[in-house]
């Protein structure tokens, strides 16, 4: 591990963006997953073991539709 924190911490709005949708859509049955699948929510976790294989911080999110779901660093942006 380099020693960089993470970007976003417990508590932080965000704004979700699957980056890679066919890979995500064999996570989830979700009808409606579309291209244009943004989500908004807030961290509830940060977990920091998978950074050292892919130097990314993964977040679970409780979205405001009530589902948790998990973003890698690059697919959330902060809502300001």
């Amino acid at each position: 591990m380099d020693g960089r924190q993470p970007l976003y911490k417990v508590g932080d709005f965000v704004t979700c963006d699957f980056e890679y949708l066919s890979f995500v859509r064999s996570f989830y049955d979700e009808k409606n997953l579309t291209d244009a699948s943004v989500y908004h929510g807030i961290v509830v976790d940060v977990d920091t073991s998978f950074y050292q294989y892919m130097e990314e911080y993964v977040y679970e999110i409780l979205c405001l539709d009530g589902e948790k779901r998990y973003f890698m660093e690059s697919e959330l942006m902060k809502v300001k």
